[in-house]
């Protein structure tokens, strides 16, 4: 549930961060630029990012708590890894705006920004060994798009400081609404194949009609 609730409050987050920000533009700019040094609207999108931070990490743990296999332990623990790294990047590393001077913070933002996706495909990628069938499919189509549209989404971004980003943000929130999608089927699969394997019979049996998928 920390999982689903993750993705919810980042959603939110990045919708009315996007309405409050005056001049923004939901498909040109990044998802970043919410957060960054000289943005309106940084304590609320910092905030939301923190709150969505810590709701990860506790999924992260839940998986590591319910999994039953190798493969599904670490993709629990690169969960808390991937909720962890996105504290710095968006708060002592958080880019600058648009028209600031950049400085080491953008050097690092960038680098963070790269450590998390490399987190994030690794964690899809184990979790495709741990659940073979259409989740296996599922989580391999995820990757694709999210390698396709992060390219994109980068060479969008390199004409920033001419403040010329074509659908840089469009590009960027496809690539983390899939991952936050991927995120809400993961949630739903561990409820419904190791919570039941680690609770009581009684408790087991409705949990896991409540939440069947097609294998």
């Amino acid at each position: 549930m920390a999982g689903i609730a993750a993705v919810v409050v980042y959603v939110v987050g990045d919708l009315l961060s996007s309405f409050l920000y005056d001049g923004y533009s939901y498909l040109d700019q990044a998802i970043s630029e919410l957060s960054a040094f000289g943005s309106p609207v940084r304590p609320l999108m910092v905030t939301v990012i923190l709150i969505h931070g810590v709701l990860l990490v506790v999924f992260g743990v839940g998986v590591l708590r319910a999994s039953g296999r190798r493969s599904l332990s670490w993709v629990g623990g690169l969960l808390v890894a991937i909720g962890l790294v996105g504290f710095p990047t968006h708060t002592v590393w958080a880019m600058s705006s648009r028209g600031m001077a950049g400085g080491f913070n953008d050097t690092m933002h960038i680098v963070m920004s790269a450590v998390f996706s490399a987190l994030v495909i690794a964690a899809m990628a184990l979790s495709a060994v741990a659940y073979p069938g259409w989740f296996r499919l599922y989580a391999l189509a995820t990757i694709a798009v999210l390698v396709g549209f992060g390219m994109a989404a980068s060479l969008a971004m390199q004409g920033i400081a001419q403040n010329d980003t074509p659908w840089a943000g469009g590009f960027e929130r496809i690539n983390a609404y899939a991952y936050f999608a991927w995120l809400v089927v993961l949630a739903i699969t561990v409820m419904r194949r190791e919570v039941p394997a680690t609770g009581s019979p009684a408790s087991a049996a409705p949990l896991e009609r409540g939440f069947r998928l097609p294998d």
